[in-house]
């Protein structure tokens, strides 16, 4: 049996053990089906609804086109976050973030596609610049000229003080 804890995650249950779960829960009541199980209170709701809703399968991803996703938003606006959630079968992170970008970039923006890592952009060439390049190349040797410098100063410095 799992420990109590941040066991209510649902990735780490099969399928056939959530629903043998709920399918006690039904025959045996919440109290005797925590007990038994030794899952958190959250993940047996959460288990519950899924399985009276829409099964414990994920749901494939879907793409929303622009004037749907308008249509959401405005839905959200007037009935509020839980009906929206139950006529769309989304996550309310979903309609808020394209209420963000409607607002921050306008329509054109929600068109877009925002999942995944944002492609990087073309190596910038140094070498192009020889102007930047040479100037480089001249401080460093300059650096290098005065550590050398310095270096000898230090050693007269030292050979004069043991010498007194």
């Amino acid at each position: 049996m799992k420990k109590r804890g941040c066991s209510f995650y649902m990735s780490k249950y099969t399928i056939g053990f959530k629903k043998k779960v709920v399918g006690f829960y039904k025959d045996n009541g919440q109290c005797e089906t925590l007990r038994v199980y030794n899952i958190s209170k959250t993940a047996l709701r959460l288990w519950i609804y899924k399985s009276e809703s829409d099964g414990f399968m994920r749901k494939k991803n879907k793409h929303y086109s622009v004037q749907e996703k308008l249509d959401i938003i405005a839905y959200y606006r007037e009935n509020g976050v839980v009906e929206t959630e139950r006529k769309y079968n989304i996550s309310n992170s979903i309609f808020y973030k394209w209420e963000r970008i409607l607002y921050e970039y306008g329509t054109e923006e929600l068109g877009k596609e925002h999942r995944g890592r944002k492609p990087k952009g073309p190596k910038k060439d140094l070498s192009k610049d020889k102007d930047f390049m040479a100037e480089l190349q001249s401080l460093r040797m300059e650096n290098d000229y005065l550590k050398k410098l310095k270096a000898l100063v230090e050693k007269r410095e030292d050979q004069e003080r043991k010498n007194k």
